[in-house]
């Protein structure tokens, strides 16, 4: 992975994420195998 790259989705590697939204509302940290599920149900 270069510099500049992000992981995401089933490339990150962390057990917690910090999910924002677009329009930069914090959602706040949540367990990994959540964070999918809570950005779809927001549509992000």
């Amino acid at each position: 992975m270069s510099t500049g790259e992000y992981r995401v989705n089933e490339r990150i590697r962390a057990r917690e994420v910090r999910l924002i939204t677009d329009t930069n509302e914090n959602l706040g940290v949540v367990p990994l195998h959540q964070a999918p599920q809570l950005a779809a149900d927001r549509e992000l």
